[in-house]
């Protein structure tokens, strides 16, 4: 997320303004996990996350999406499971969300204890998670309603002459 903050010009830090708060505590979170050869490939996740942050209706999809993915995640293991974990509300903090997602990719195993231990599936899965949550600003709102077209409020010629400081009579 620095790399975000530099590329978008605002102050070093792993928290920029310009970054959906859910999508960047998932990256942070993912990040501080990963091996250093997977972490290459969050580089273009950084950049692609600077401007990303919308209004809490957006943020509140996109939190929707990432509990989603990782409630699948859990169904999937739920035989390896002793109990599911307690999912969070859209409305919770952004990283409530990325420790439930990060929860859901699995337990490190006893044997290897290094960090990266993600199956190459997971780790793909979950950039493509971060990239379906990145393209949803992209995505019309279906409750929006269209915007009535706009309509001239006086002919050219009218406006034209008035902009001059001439006096000029409106048909009726």
């Amino acid at each position: 997320m620095e790399l975000a903050a530099m590329l978008s010009g605002e102050r070093f830090s792993d928290r920029p303004q310009s970054v959906c708060p859910v999508i960047g505590s998932l990256l942070r979170a993912y990040n501080d996990n990963l091996e250093e050869r997977r972490r290459q490939d969050l580089y273009r996740y950084a950049a692609e996350a600077v401007f990303t942050r919308g209004d809490f209706q957006l943020q509140r999809r996109r939190a929707q999406v990432a509990i989603g993915w990782a409630r699948e995640r859990y169904a999937a293991t739920r035989t390896l499971l002793r109990r599911m974990p307690a999912e969070p509300l859209p409305d919770s903090g952004p990283e409530e969300i990325a420790y439930y997602v990060m929860g859901s990719l699995g337990r490190r195993p006893r044997l290897r204890p290094q960090p990266g231990w993600w199956s190459d599936e997971a780790h793909y899965e979950l950039l493509a998670m971060v990239d379906e949550m990145t393209t949803l600003a992209d995505q019309a709102v279906e409750t929006e309603v269209p915007a009535p077209a706009a309509q001239p409020l006086a002919e050219p010629v009218v406006v034209a002459a008035a902009l001059r400081g001439e006096l000029v009579e409106q048909p009726a």
